[in-house]
């Protein structure tokens, strides 16, 4: 609906306007009314008409000098102008300051019903135009600064080429104004936080933060800013004389007025300066080094990759005899243990020198550890965690930030996994079991049947299924298919078989010493014995 102000001074002349046309079916509604110029002024903030309908003969201000100084505030609504024949020089006059028409009084309601639709066509062509070129001019100015990220990630992989100052030109025209310059590259990345996940949220944030950035460093350095295909904040300095004597004191300044004004922390890497356009991809990656000292150190800092310190530590941090007692640990399932090894492993490595890839390899290797260990119980780390958003848990553990985070994950994900294990053990340590005594009662007789296709039968680890089986039962799963074996032939000797190697092939012996060996051990006479006695 477009909205519509009627201004006369006559009041049955507006209430009968008000009635005589079908408003809503032509697209119009009425917004308002007025008495004269003056009014219809205060009323133009209020209403915001789309169209108005204005007498030229009224009080206090006249519909000549009313339209006048709308059109001062506002050139987007049409006006109407309605006129008696000897107000005809005044209706002129107001057509060239840009009134859309004029309809004679008495009012003929076809054509101010055709005026009216001719108004409509008009605003709604205008508005339509506006869209376009509204649309046309976001799409142009998207498209330079997708043009400008994609240069400026190509000079950071390296793909930048030395360039003469002629083919600097189209570069200015996307806002990259460092010719002739020393280099220096600046990452910014916002700390990780939970609360701050939505993707609309993050937008607005990063946004805003390459606003703060660029704003502080312009005032000292020319400086052109970029988003890397992980989404941090790179920012290219320039300097004329090489000196960044102030960048660091700058960088402290962004990342305080990031945290004051948006409420959130950065960690900010600086690389090291350098002579050649080049260059640029050397910094980078150096910056990119720097940005990591927060899995060492936390975040909410600045590391420049020049004060970074070698590391004097070089062997493993996760030996094999901490392995084992991890290991141990998590079978056992003792929570506290398990604990107290954790805090103390972490709390050793914290106070050795030691570089963050160090770090990351004892992470993924206590993870590999807890992986193994699930295996062994023929769980994985899906059945553990449904619900996980990272199911590549090497990937994961390499994505993580800072030393805390990394020591809290790994804290609960063992535990949590302990958990799941030893909860349901018993259950399924009872149906494992009668699982297994199933498939012997079935195969006894197969002379090659071996531990390891029981193991696969049950879906379980070899070395962990003889641990529950013995745990469980208290004798060895080759105890028992010896056991049943010995029980089995016994019975076929009872039922009146007297040659003893064809009892020994049928319970799954090939050698009939050996099988009369375990048959005198589990029943204190050999067979020959027994087969006399019951003769």
């Amino acid at each position: 609906m477009y909205k519509v102000l009627i201004v006369d001074d006559e009041y049955y002349f507006r209430q009968a306007l008000k009635i005589s046309l079908p408003w809503s079916e032509l697209g119009f509604q009425i917004a308002g009314e007025a008495k004269n110029g003056a009014e219809a002024l205060e009323l133009m903030t209020e209403v915001e008409p789309d169209v108005v309908l204005v007498d030229m003969n009224m009080p206090i201000m006249d519909g000549l000098e009313f339209i006048h100084k709308a059109k001062e505030h506002d050139q987007k609504t049409k006006f109407l102008v309605l006129s008696g024949h000897s107000e005809f020089v005044y209706a002129r006059q107001a057509v060239q300051l840009g009134v859309f028409n004029y309809v004679l009084k008495p009012i003929n309601e076809e054509e101010l019903q055709s005026s009216l639709l001719d108004i409509k066509e008009l605003i709604r062509t205008e508005r339509l135009g506006k869209l376009e070129l509204d649309d046309l001019r976001k799409q142009a100015s998207e498209g330079l600064s997708v043009m400008k990220e994609q240069v400026l990630n190509g000079w950071l992989q390296g793909n930048g080429i030395s360039r003469s100052s002629s083919e600097w030109d189209p570069l200015n025209d996307l806002g990259i104004k460092l010719e002739g310059l020393h280099y220096r590259v600046i990452v910014v990345d916002l700390d990780s936080s939970d609360e701050r996940n939505l993707e609309e949220d993050m937008r607005i944030r990063k946004a805003k933060l390459q606003e703060i950035a660029q704003n502080e460093m312009q005032s000292s350095f020319q400086c052109v800013g970029c988003h890397d295909h992980d989404a941090r904040l790179v920012l290219i300095i320039g300097s004329p004389d090489g000196i960044f004597n102030k960048l660091e004191t700058i960088c402290e300044q962004i990342r305080l007025s990031v945290e004051k004004d948006l409420g959130c922390t950065v960690t900010i890497g600086l690389g090291n300066g350098c002579e050649t356009f080049e260059s640029i991809s050397v910094s980078y990656k150096e910056a990119l080094i720097a940005l990591k000292q927060r899995f060492v150190w936390g975040g909410n800092k600045v590391f420049a990759h020049a004060l970074i310190a070698e590391t004097g530590i070089k062997v493993g941090l996760f030996s094999v005899e901490k392995r084992s007692a991890l290991l141990m640990f998590m079978r056992i399932g003792n929570m506290s243990e398990t604990e107290e090894w954790l805090s103390r492993f972490f709390h050793d490595i914290r106070v050795q020198k030691v570089s963050m890839e160090m770090l990351l390899l004892a992470g993924i290797e206590i993870v590999s550890t807890c992986l193994e260990f699930l295996a062994e119980a023929s769980q994985s780390s899906e059945d553990v965690f449904r619900n996980m958003t990272h199911p590549d848990l090497i990937q994961h553990v390499q994505r993580m930030k800072t030393f805390n985070e990394l020591e809290d994950w790994i804290r609960a994900f063992i535990l949590k996994a302990m958990d799941h294990v030893h909860s349901r053990k018993t259950n399924r340590a009872v149906k494992v079991i009668e699982e297994v005594k199933s498939y012997i009662s079935k195969h006894y007789g197969n002379e090659e049947l071996r531990i390891e296709d029981i193991a696969k039968n049950v879906h379980m680890n070899y070395n962990h299924l003889c641990f529950v089986f013995k745990k469980e039962t208290t004798f060895t799963i080759n105890d028992y298919l010896t056991e049943i074996r010995i029980i089995k032939a016994k019975e076929l000797f009872d039922q009146g078989e007297k040659i003893i190697q064809n009892v020994a092939n049928r319970v799954g012996y090939a050698d009939a010493n050996y099988f009369s060996k375990c048959f005198k051990k589990q029943m204190g006479i050999t067979p020959s014995k027994y087969v006399n006695q019951i003769s």
